[in-house]
């Protein structure tokens, strides 16, 4: 491959983008324009063209002022650089080209932004274009590289659902088994403001701040799931009383564990453990391969992620700024 042959595009068709994303091993449904739509910032779509087929791609975000915003955006844990599927290479021309392009396409992003970041799939895991850059000149600016985690859960490790529930932690089956004795229900819901009511008490929990702008976000991008059908919001019940709301969203790979919102007065019932497994047999029940559980950064909600046996996964955050 030569890098004379590569082509940036600046402006990408939605539609031609969303093919792309659907086919490469980094596409996640927050990189999808049906997801982005819905965070309400101006965005741009830029890829790379070899041979009139894209290589590589990503998005950035902008404020409306038309200052590029840090990455991750709220609720977005993935929106970094792209690449096109070259599973059925050999791993060294494979590596060799993944290197080439994501260098050449770093470098153009810097010549165009001064500040940008990439919060990236943990299905990226050569970050060396982003360490190296400006190697040789050490005293010009490199990129910071920040380490997250998330945990994915390998649904095709399991014969079934049944079979999964051996796997997890203990006490998660006992909560599933208390609330089935409790004989809470399961609904699937189109009522947004019974998850905005329960997320909002797990915020008021967390100390957030700015609830208001987490609610709004929240609001737009579990209805524009709903509506374009890429999510589904269930709420499980106590008779007639919420005890716990769940959105997942999904794309033809794994489901997304995105809100999760929970009535205090019933924290002992294990609603929400039953909801959550619940969807994993979704899951199950719609062939996907994964679930993805969006972090596993926090101590607590880390560990309660964790006891449902997913995979932990590294991530990267690349940032750069000219100036800083």
């Amino acid at each position: 491959m030569n890098t004379k042959d590569l082509v940036i595009n600046w402006q990408e068709i939605a539609k031609l983008w969303d093919d792309f994303v659907e086919d490469s091993p980094q596409g996640t449904v927050f990189a999808k324009t049906d997801f982005i739509n819905a965070l309400g910032v101006p965005f741009q779509i830029i890829t790379v063209y070899f041979r009139e087929k894209i290589v590589a791609g990503t998005v950035i975000l902008f404020s409306h002022d038309g200052n590029t915003l840090p990455a991750p955006f709220a609720f977005t844990p993935y929106q970094g650089l792209l690449l096109a599927d070259n599973s059925n290479k050999p791993d060294h021309k494979r590596n060799g080209e993944e290197f080439l392009i994501s260098t050449w396409f770093i470098e153009k992003l810097v010549d165009k932004f001064d500040k940008f970041s990439l919060a990236h799939s943990w299905q990226f895991q050569d970050i060396r274009p982003f360490q190296w850059y400006n190697y040789h000149t050490p005293e010009n600016r490199k990129f910071e590289v920040q380490l997250r985690y998330t945990g994915i859960l390998n649904l095709t490790k399991f014969e079934n659902f049944d079979c999964y529930l051996s796997y997890i932690r203990a006490v998660r089956r006992q909560e599933m088994r208390k609330a089935i004795n409790n004989k809470l229900s399961i609904k699937v819901s189109e009522n947004i403001e019974i998850l905005d009511k329960l997320q909002r008490e797990v915020w008021a929990k967390q100390g957030i701040e700015n609830i208001e702008k987490e609610s709004y976000l929240l609001k737009s991008i579990t209805q524009q799931s709903l509506e374009k059908g890429f999510g589904i919001l269930k709420v499980c019940y106590f008779s007639e009383t919420s005890v716990s709301a769940i959105l997942f969203l999904f794309d033809k790979k794994r489901g997304y564990y995105m809100f999760a919102g929970n009535n205090p007065e019933y924290r002992e019932s294990g609603g929400s453990t039953f909801l959550l497994l619940d969807f994993i047999q979704e899951c199950f029940k719609r062939k996907l391969q994964e679930v993805d559980f969006v972090g596993v950064n926090s101590p607590n909600r880390g560990d309660y992620k964790l006891s449902f046996n997913p995979e932990i996964k590294p991530y990267f955050v690349t940032h750069y700024d000219l100036y800083k």
